[in-house]
């Protein structure tokens, strides 16, 4: 596999950039790390769902392997 990718257009790229998008939504793994409590949700701006912290880590869910 490249390490580069190549779009014959701005369109192309766009359309790139949307899937990469539309992957993400509701695919996001949450991590507080004040409280450890964890979830899936569906932006990156959270705030933690148990003890409010906002010190959360935020993960796109469709990175981490199948296997």
């Amino acid at each position: 596999m490249s390490d580069k990718f190549s779009f014959s257009n701005l369109d192309e790229l766009q359309r790139w950039h949307q899937g990469i998008k539309q992957a993400n939504r509701n695919n996001i793994f949450c991590h507080c790390r004040t409280c450890g409590y964890e979830w899936i949700d569906s932006t990156f701006d959270v705030i933690c769902l148990k003890c409010s912290s906002n010190n959360v880590e935020s993960i796109s869910s469709w990175q981490f392997p199948d296997d």
